[in-house]
């Protein structure tokens, strides 16, 4: 069992990582808990990979894999993790295989002719600050509510050369302990802008920045 773990580790890491990124996306885990444990199992990760490089297998797969995905991670932790994986299975396997020479080698190429587009599309994606989450940090905190029901409703915009857009959706929040940790589920529904003005006039909601209560 423990020489199976070893040998699929970067396949069970790749499948764990996508289910939390794609099969859970609406699931947010975010705070100063979850940046520290992202960190150590960046870590831990990278060690494995390192001290067991001749056991892992299916290096090639996983890194082609990792290549196309990483910009689809939910914020830069989850981006970060994929990136040292892909990373140090190209160095650990470099002369290993012909083939990750060939991939490394085209895969360096592109980073370096679009480096300028790729860190435009992560500014884009995930915002300025290491902590936000892609999909709740574009929302306009003056126009961001949570009302009965577990409904959210607020308005977001992924930037100046992008126009408003509105979403009525559910909202749980499992677990907020100020920066610490939160984690909640939130769907983005995207509605109409009367939609919007309509939902709030007709439910109880308050601003989430207003913890006083229901406005």
């Amino acid at each position: 069992m423990k020489k199976f773990l070893l040998n699929y580790f970067a396949i069970i890491m790749l499948i764990l990582f996508v289910t939390y990124n794609f099969i859970f996306y609406n699931l947010k885990i975010g705070g100063l808990l979850y940046q520290l444990f992202m960190i150590n199992l960046i870590i831990v990760n990278i060690n494995i990979l390192v001290k067991c490089k001749k056991d892992i297998k299916c290096k090639s797969l996983v890194i082609l894999i990792y290549f196309f995905i990483w910009l689809f991670s939910k914020n830069y932790f989850q981006c970060l993790f994929a990136l040292s994986t892909m990373i140090t299975l190209i160095l650990t396997g470099f002369m290993e295989s012909n083939f990750i020479k060939v991939i490394s080698i085209l895969m360096l190429l592109f980073f370096i002719h679009f480096w300028v587009p790729i860190l435009f599309i992560c500014l884009l994606l995930f915002g300025t600050g290491i902590s936000e989450e892609k999909g709740i940090n574009h929302i306009y905190d003056d126009m961001h509510y949570y009302c009965e029901n577990n409904f959210e409703v607020y308005s977001y915009s992924l930037g100046a050369m992008d126009s408003f857009h509105y979403s009525i959706s559910k909202h749980y929040e499992f677990l907020s302990i100020d920066d610490i940790i939160y984690i909640s589920y939130n769907k983005r529904n995207e509605v109409a802008k009367e939609d919007y003005d309509n939902y709030l006039k007709s439910h109880e909601c308050r601003l989430v920045s207003d913890r006083d209560g229901f406005e």
